[in-house]
């Protein structure tokens, strides 16, 4: 059945990486939705951001050509498929303030869409990724499913059907060559999607909002680090 939302939910808004905290401890999500209350942070590193910048100019130079890189072109689980051409239209979708969107009862799940394959009529969501080491699809799976889900979710909505996965390109440094060119390993690692279970933390995360303070998740160090305190 539809979650039915009070009038306070009505406001309710998220993005795929709020779910992701939800996932990771209702009691702090409850505490950013409810109580303004944020997670500590440390000094955010400008790195991924420029690497993220120079990746879509890479990328977009190709999707003039209507062609993929020459290393993805040559990879099997990329046969088939192909950049999306309405450049002017993945921008916005790049932008948060007029990104990818998904309503539901007054309650709105939003996001930022780094990139977007094609086959056909049938799309897959595509994200870059950076990482000091090549990782694995357990590591990817477990911190990126949430996000490629609301990403199928969205484009679901938006009238354009999804093919059930996606895309994480991880980029991480190799080797140094002179003159202080960094040689990046590329990792594409594909991810299955469920636009139902993107639909279920949705709700699941306002109806959380709807009442008390729920218990935090046993193996959030934030709260732990508080009960430490307060004893």
């Amino acid at each position: 059945m539809p979650l039915m939302m009070s009038p306070m939910t009505k406001s309710f808004q998220v993005s795929p990486s709020g779910l992701s905290l939800f996932k990771d401890c209702p009691r702090c999500f409850w505490l950013e939705k409810v109580r303004y209350i944020k997670r500590p942070r440390g000094i955010f590193p400008s790195l991924p951001g420029g690497m993220d910048r120079v990746i879509k100019l890479y990328f977009d130079g190709f999707r003039s050509k209507g062609t993929l890189p020459p290393e993805l072109a040559s990879r099997e689980e990329f046969r088939g498929l192909c950049l999306y051409k309405d450049l002017a239209q993945l921008e916005r979708w790049r932008d948060w303030k007029t990104g990818l969107e998904y309503f539901e009862n007054g309650g709105r799940l939003f996001g930022a869409l780094d990139d977007l394959l094609v086959a056909g009529d049938v799309c897959v969501p595509f994200d870059y990724k950076t990482k000091g080491l090549p990782t694995s699809e357990e590591d990817a799976t477990k911190y990126y499913q949430t996000q490629l889900d609301c990403y199928a979710l969205m484009l679901e909505a938006n009238g354009m059907k999804t093919a059930g996965y996606g895309f994480l390109l991880y980029y991480s440094p190799r080797e140094v060559e002179e003159n202080g060119r960094v040689i990046f390993e590329i990792q594409p690692i594909r991810i299955g999607t469920d636009i139902e279970r993107a639909r279920s933390y949705f709700r699941r995360s306002a109806a959380v909002c709807e009442g008390p303070a729920p218990a935090a998740s046993a193996n959030c160090e934030y709260c732990g680090w508080l009960n430490k305190f307060r004893k």
